[in-house]
């Protein structure tokens, strides 16, 4: 019998970490634009509206628990 390992279906975020990001300002990198996360999709993403432009675009879970939390907006 083999070990199947890790398979990317297995890699959806859940728990307390991805609730905690709803309603966060967050920046894209270092120095990008801000974004306030708006909820999660169930599929690994967040969806997010970015500050300045008003957008609203989904974005991978394991990149926004990454970005930093914005000091100012925009």
């Amino acid at each position: 019998m083999q070990a199947r390992g890790f398979e990317e279906t297995q890699s959806v975020y859940r728990g307390e970490a991805t609730q905690g990001l709803v309603g966060q300002v967050r920046r894209f990198g270092t120095s990008g634009p801000a974004y306030e996360v708006l909820g999660l999709d169930g599929k690994g993403n967040v969806l997010v509206e970015v500050v300045c432009s008003g957008e609203r675009v989904t974005y991978p879970v394991a990149e926004a628990i990454e970005d930093p939390i914005a000091d100012t907006i925009p």
